[in-house]
């Protein structure tokens, strides 16, 4: 049998064949990595490509060698892509908590929903690294059609081949830089949301420590102790988008009306913020008093029950993580969306049946937790069909979008946006009428879990990490006694990984771990601004 081999090497067109190849993964490298962190990948992924300067001399061999060659360098192409997707989208790593927990508490339906709603940088991203996945292949078959002549060691060139050798060998040895190879990055990474799905789906135990923990904390209740708390968790709310925040546009007629029927004593916090731009690290600050990855972490509701509250946690947020960490917790749970992601329509007028029953009930204290939807993406899913008052509206705000140069597409984002700020306006100022129409002494809170980006900043809608509208919240407080905070306090920048303090002493509970520096109600409260990954004026 006759064997074909290599007869004429063409130096300089093998070369050229490799510096195609290598000019793709060099650009996926550079798109998803920078810095230190650059260099260390490029180290791993040099032996496959060094490699190739020793090609086999049959043809068979040279397929096999090159195919190996290529599997390698398209886990170096796609992680590339998916990492600059990330850095583009959210500024984050895939590694990071913000995106581990997304990936951990969604399902299939809300990948593709997901998809639906980030299709555009999903497109870009995926063309490139299909064009440089392209790029490799055609380097790959140029060099096997015409591989270079095999690199001989010579002296002048043995001392930095050996350096070069060193190098790469340390690299694989080094766990730091070993971890960040695609190979073993992806398979640990799958391991590991794995791992967080099976944490969240047995907390059973967790629950129970919670409990003893805040019971051995011993807390008491003061003579200001109210008879009723409901704390209003909305989703996705960006302040600047309500009208009682100077927004331009009438989204908050119930909530104005009510903030002109009650002047003083509707509270709105001018500089409320999340430090956390998705919904369970938010969550996960809020009740946790900001330290969740503490060694003996207290927990709100753990607390609120060990001083004498009954609980209740109503939710129209289907969402696994949130139920098994936070709301199971509570006495008694009603979860009324059964449709996760993205595309169910569960209107959030369907929690104040809900809300209307747990204030009835006959204990004497109650902490009331609402979990609303709210403007949870998809936005013209979270407002009723035919309520759309901001549909094709030429308005200031439309102005401002067009000379921001804000796309068509985009513009449309935030009329949807702004139809459903509309909508949840008048269930949230339904949640503060049966709170006051309660007899005794009745606390109402309302917040958001983080903000939302629909064209504030920048040519995107959607969770943001890398602008101040993915922090920007609302904070708004009414109580039907004591007196109320002072202006200068509704001034004062706020950080809802404080608020659990803020809300403890609401509730009158005094407890061990009380830190009224914390609480934005006390006189000794001190300001201090959370590490974000985008630096802006809190006072904005």
């Amino acid at each position: 049998m006759h064997v074909k081999t290599l007869q004429a090497p063409s130096p300089a067109r093998g070369a050229l064949s490799l510096l195609l190849a290598i000019g793709a993964i060099l650009a996926a490298l550079a798109l998803g990595h920078e810095g230190s962190r650059l260099l260390q990948v490029l180290v791993l992924a040099l032996p496959g490509w060094l490699w190739l300067w020793w090609p086999q001399r049959t043809r068979r061999a040279r397929t096999v060698q090159g195919l190996l060659v290529l599997g390698l360098s398209l886990t170096f192409v796609f992680d590339g892509a998916i990492r600059g997707f990330l850095l583009d989208a959210y500024q984050a790593a895939p590694d990071s908590a913000m995106v581990m927990s997304a990936v951990a508490n969604t399902t299939g339906s809300e990948s593709l929903e997901f998809a639906a709603m980030y299709w555009r940088g999903l497109a870009q991203w995926l063309l490139f690294a299909l064009a440089a996945a392209g790029a490799l292949c055609c380097g790959l078959y140029l060099w096997w059609r015409s591989p270079p002549p095999s690199l001989i060691l010579r002296r002048w060139n043995i001392l930095p081949a050996v350096l070069l050798l060193a190098l790469m060998t340390g690299a694989l040895v080094s766990k730091p830089w070993r971890r960040h190879h695609p190979v073993l990055f992806w398979s640990q990474w799958v391991q590991d949301v794995g791992t967080l799905q099976r944490q969240w789906a047995d907390l059973g135990k967790q629950r129970e420590r919670l409990l003893a923990r805040a019971v051995s904390s011993l807390p008491t209740l003061d003579e200001n102790s109210p008879d009723t708390l409901v704390l209003v968790i909305s989703e996705s709310m960006n302040r600047s988008n309500l009208t009682p925040y100077g927004y331009p546009r009438p989204t908050s007629p119930e909530l104005m009306g009510r903030q002109r029927a009650l002047g003083n004593g509707l509270q709105v916090f001018k500089y409320a913020w999340s430090v956390d731009a998705s919904t369970v690290p938010a969550l996960r600050n809020l009740f946790y008093f900001g330290t969740p990855e503490a060694r003996e972490p207290m927990h709100l509701l753990a607390l609120a029950r060990a001083a004498g509250y009954k609980t209740f946690w109503i939710s129209n947020h289907n969402d696994l993580a949130v139920e098994q960490e936070h709301a199971r917790l509570a006495h008694e749970v009603h979860m009324l969306n059964q449709i996760p992601g993205r595309s169910g329509r569960s209107l959030d007028h369907r929690v104040l049946p809900w809300v209307k029953q747990a204030l009835a009930d006959p204990a004497s204290r109650k902490l009331v937790i609402v979990h609303m939807l709210g403007l949870h993406p998809h936005y013209r899913l979270r407002h009723p069909a035919d309520l759309h008052p901001f549909a094709n509206a030429h308005d200031q705000v439309d102005a401002q979008l067009r000379r921001a140069g804000r796309p068509a597409w985009l513009r449309e984002l935030r009329n949807d946006y702004d139809s459903a700020v509309h909508y949840h306006d008048g269930v949230v100022a339904a949640t503060l009428d049966l709170s006051r129409n309660v007899p005794g002494k009745q606390v109402w809170m309302y917040l958001s879990d983080h903000g939302q980006d629909v064209g504030h900043s920048s040519d995107h809608a959607g969770h943001s990490a890398v602008t101040a509208d993915g922090y920007r919240i609302p904070l708004m407080l009414w109580r039907s006694f004591v007196s109320n905070p002072s202006q200068q306090c509704l001034l004062q920048p706020v950080r809802s990984d404080w608020l659990g303090y803020s809300i403890a002493s609401l509730l009158g509970i005094r407890w061990s771990g009380r830190r009224p520096a914390n609480d934005v109600l006390d006189a000794s409260y001190h300001w201090q601004a959370p590490e974000l990954p985008v630096r802006f004026d809190f006072r904005s």
